[in-house]
């Protein structure tokens, strides 16, 4: 007589989920978080923690992102993992940590400047610790390894992320960039040797962009011959956290026999923990803003906050002849050496009018596009990583629809699959 068949299922591995609650479908304020297992035995990490900054919300133009939906799905990060020290990615931690109170693995620049915040906000700093990058950590049933790669701020890392079957590569923001000025090109061979990965989550920012972002030593070269012809203030602003753009610009200051001040509580803050990490050795020295007055114009380079346009950022002051130290007029220029964040153009068109009102020459991305690049990649930027990494999947992130549908375009024509959410 026959026994009756036994049907063996397979055990099922347990999921792993991606849940975004910043920077997918928007610019900035990114938050994303991984789990993995079942019901409340599952457990979770954070990538990142970042916060908007929207100069056309007058109300609210800090926004962070809501955690009504960890709250409400009983979700406490076993730990909060950055990839680099932007704003966008670190910004609202000291908002948001208190909530969880897990360990903060990050790299030292990010880890410097978490620290500085929460002092800010008389939170403790001990649940911050150091990882370099290239090194590896365990956290619960995930491994991650910290990956280098180029972006605008030092110490930027992808996140090779593994747990039970599941290989993920978070890219972060990143670019390919055969001089960035401060730390090393991305090592093709680093990551030849991951393919093939499961998933990719990642960059969308400059996908709809062909072609490749340009360099920071490019930039640098730029920005000297354009300071060079300039004769007289010159007032340069950019994102307190570039650091390769703040030291080309103070080389470049140097080399035309310019003093360089910095104008702006961020800028100041960023420089000071940069340079106790050994990253501005050779920046010439800081004159005080206080001491400008005194200076022929033809000697004086400032580097400023405000950018975008902020209404209590030095720029901003010194566009409505507020600032007291200094006073532009006809014969100084400006340059802007930053993108608009979306958003902000309005504001930042105001603020170059009130300095054209002064007689002052502005330098932006529409006559000047050779003195700002971006930190993201580009088309071709996206391939090439790609074509090392070969993943399975796609999950654009980091991006407002029309970019990350333009990522999905590239991944389908690369033959990886990048279904929609």
């Amino acid at each position: 007589m026959l026994k009756p068949r036994v049907q063996i299922r397979p055990r099922r591995r347990p999921p792993l989920r991606f849940l975004p609650l910043g920077g997918c479908g928007e610019i900035g304020m990114n938050l994303s978080l991984y789990g993995h297992g079942e019901g409340p035995e599952a457990v979770w990490i954070a990538v990142d923690c970042g916060m908007m900054i929207r100069q056309d919300l007058p109300d609210s133009p800090l926004q962070v992102p809501n955690p009504s939906t960890l709250d409400a799905l009983d979700i406490v990060p076993r730990a909060l993992v950055i990839t680099h020290g932007h704003e966008d990615h670190i910004g609202a931690a000291a908002w948001l940590w208190p909530k969880w109170g897990c360990p903060i693995h990050a790299t030292p620049l990010a880890a410097g400047l978490l620290r500085a915040k929460f002092n800010e906000r008389g939170l403790v700093t001990d649940a911050i610790r150091v990882i370099e990058p290239g090194e590896a950590m365990e956290t619960g049933p995930f491994t991650l390894r910290f990956l280098p790669v180029t972006h605008s701020i030092p110490e930027s890392c992808s996140l090779l992320i593994a747990v039970g079957e599941h290989r993920v590569l978070h890219t972060g923001d990143w670019k390919l960039d055969p001089d960035p000025l401060l730390g090393a090109p991305i090592s093709p061979t680093t990551f030849r040797a991951l393919a093939p990965v499961d998933l990719v989550v990642g960059d969308s920012t400059n996908a709809p962009l062909p072609g490749d972002s340009r360099s920071e030593g490019e930039v640098a070269r730029a920005l000297a011959h354009t300071i060079a012809r300039c004769e007289g203030r010159v007032i340069v602003s950019c994102f307190a956290s570039n650091l390769a753009r703040i030291l080309a610009i103070g080389r470049a200051a140097e080399r035309c026999g310019r003093r360089v001040s910095l104008m702006g509580r961020s800028m100041e803050r960023m420089v000071a923990i940069a340079r106790g990490l050994g990253y501005l050795d050779d920046f010439p020295p800081l004159v005080p803003s206080s001491d400008l007055g005194y200076l022929p114009p033809e000697e004086v380079l400032v580097i400023a906050t405000g950018s975008q346009g902020e209404s209590r950022a030095a720029l901003q002051r010194l566009a409505r002849g507020r600032h007291r130290s200094l006073e532009l007029g006809p014969g100084d220029s400006v340059i802007f050496s930053a993108k608009a964040i979306p958003g902000n153009e309005l504001l930042i068109e105001r603020l170059k009018k009130g300095l054209r009102h002064q007689g002052v020459e502005v330098l932006d991305e529409f006559n000047h596009p050779e003195l700002h690049a971006s930190g993201h990649p580009a088309q071709d930027e996206l391939r090439t990583l790609y074509g090392w990494i070969r993943p399975r999947y796609l999950l654009p992130v980091h991006g407002e629809p029309r970019h990350q549908q333009a990522h999905r375009d590239i991944a389908e024509e690369l033959g990886i699959q990048a279904p929609l959410r």
